[in-house]
């Protein structure tokens, strides 16, 4: 492949999980679309896993159309629904159900449960439609993006794989459970990487099964860093203010569904947060070095900008969680999970009025700073 030098200044968006928050970042999208006001992607790294790893591709592939990308991803999601991610009839569901509920009975005749508890297939058709390989190569091959990387996570081997696809100068790296593979991405690599565990079914890639990219990313902006990254802007799906939900008063005794939903904050949430704080004191050591030190150890600082919710998700989730479909109340019900602080209704309810909350939300949250993000963007 032909492509840019090495050595030009490179900037990368990194998106994290979250399920139906990640219309989150579609908001902080349409956003910096308007802030730039250019044709040509601002990002020559882009880097997802889960739901991130969907609007990553989505952006990659929009590489030298930024604008219409954009605006594509949002009428995208502002068009969704739950069915349009997992089988919401009633039969299936209901079926899923009881062979869940059935699988210590299973178990003592030799039977395993195996898939998950939602269907998947119309997920998988929206990603065969929308990830367009063509455009990504073509972006790829004249040097308009670096490369495109999506993480999913092994359940043979017990780790991060980030699967990438992008210039030749770039080499596969392997560290303590994550490494870096260069591979041709296919719509596959996506939905492996968005397959959060017991909701959807593992995905088979290769020789492997697959699941969520969060479950076992423990540094979230290792692949953009690995890839040749200079600056990081990262797009978040929590706000920085711990503590109970609206209502909560966090003197009972915590639901299964409460539980579900800490487990999922963790997933999604904690290690990014850990990185971003780990980059910077690492930022704050290499800039106490001088450049001939920086140089003969192999550092650099890396800037980085995080954006994030202004207000609890969960409370926006609470507002709208009267639109779940009733067939998936009833099997979040069944399992004891239905109930709860809107945790796990803000991470699985793909509905338009939610949808179009967090995409509102992220795009006025970033031009809050938009002096801020354009001086940023404009620093390469």
């Amino acid at each position: 492949m032909s492509g840019s030098e090495t050595s030009v200044s490179k900037t990368a968006l990194v998106l994290q999980g979250g399920g139906a928050r990640g219309a989150y970042h579609v908001g902080v999208i349409k956003a910096l679309a308007e802030i730039t006001g250019q044709r040509q992607s601002p990002f020559q790294i882009v880097c997802g896993a889960s739901v991130g790893a969907i609007n990553a591709a989505a952006l990659a592939v929009s590489t030298h159309d930024f604008q219409a990308g954009a605006k594509h991803l949002e009428a995208l999601w502002r068009g969704l629904d739950t069915s349009a991610i997992f089988d919401t009839r009633a039969l299936p569901l209901l079926g899923t159900a009881m062979r869940w509920a059935m699988t210590p009975v299973a178990a003592r005749f030799g039977f395993a449960t195996t898939g998950g508890l939602l269907d998947y297939a119309p997920l998988r058709a929206l990603l065969q439609r929308e990830f367009n390989q063509d455009h990504l190569r073509h972006a790829i091959k004249t040097g308009a993006l670096h490369a495109l990387s999506i993480t999913a996570s092994s359940y043979r081997q017990g780790d991060a794989v980030t699967f990438y696809e992008g210039h030749d100068a770039i080499s596969d790296w392997n560290r303590a459970r994550r490494r870096g593979e260069r591979v041709v991405l296919t719509p596959d690599h996506v939905l492996a990487s968005a397959a959060l565990p017991f909701a959807f079914a593992p995905v088979r890639l290769s020789d492997s099964y697959f699941g969520d990219g969060s479950l076992r990313l423990t540094s979230p902006l290792s692949p953009a860093i690995h890839l040749g990254a200079d600056r990081i802007l990262v797009i978040s799906t929590r706000d920085d203010t711990p503590g109970p939900a609206r209502g909560g008063d966090g003197q009972q005794s915590p639901s299964i569904g409460e539980i579900a939903g800490h487990a999922l904050d963790i997933l999604f949430n904690d290690s990014l947060e850990a990185d971003h704080e780990r980059l910077t004191r690492i930022n704050q050591t290499v800039s106490l070095l001088d450049a001939k030190a920086q140089q003969s150890n192999g550092l650099r600082p890396i800037d980085t900008v995080l954006l994030r919710p202004s207000l609890d998700v969960r409370n926006v989730a609470q507002d709208n969680a009267g639109y779940l479909p009733w067939s998936l109340k009833v099997l979040m019900r069944s399992i004891g999970i239905l109930n709860g602080d809107g945790r796990i209704a803000s991470y699985l309810m793909f509905e338009p009025d939610y949808i179009s909350a967090l995409i509102d939300m992220g795009h006025a949250d970033t031009l809050a700073r938009g002096d801020e993000i354009a001086a940023f963007l404009q620093a390469g």
